[in-house]
């Protein structure tokens, strides 16, 4: 009888909880609007280059520790936009994944050389240069991969 209330006892206990789908904002940061995901805007945030030279924002979210994601403008300093994102964010021994080099739109992916962490960035320039960028552990690449589509498809209609 008590393995059969213990039974019982599980099948009246609520199921697991699913994991939840992904809930979704805008951002309207550093010149550009672009879809992200709510728990990066309830994370940790700051500002790129202050209150007095508001270039865009840094979202920390607190339940991926080892991710970010910045939405900012900037300058490339004579560099054409692929070169300015691959000199800034890829290093020595990184694996380049995926590239576009086209002289108003850019996009690189690549994974560290110890193979843990992912970085995708895009920039686009129209009157000045918007970029986003975003990097994860390698381990949560497929719940980020779609979330970086879907950004990446919002950041590309500022058109």
């Amino acid at each position: 009888m008590r393995f059969f209330a213990l039974g019982l006892l599980a099948l009246l206990a609520p199921a697991a909880i699913a994991d939840e789908p992904i809930r979704w904002t805008v951002s309207i940061s550093g010149g550009s609007k672009i879809e992200i995901p709510v728990f990066f805007a309830e994370g940790d945030g700051r500002l790129l280059g202050g209150f007095a030279h508001n270039y865009g924002q840094t979202f920390e979210p607190e339940e991926y520790p080892h991710s970010q994601l910045r939405q900012y403008r900037t300058h490339t300093y004579g560099k054409s936009l692929f070169e300015y994102l691959k000199d800034m964010n890829v290093s020595d021994g990184d694996k380049v994944t995926y590239q576009v080099d086209k002289p108003s739109l850019a996009a690189i992916s690549s994974t560290s050389a110890d193979g843990k962490v992912v970085f995708y960035g895009m920039c686009q320039k129209h009157r000045i240069v918007t970029c986003f960028d975003i990097v994860y552990d390698t381990k949560d690449q497929a719940m980020f991969g779609p979330i970086v589509e879907r950004i990446a498809r919002s950041f590309r209609k500022n058109r």
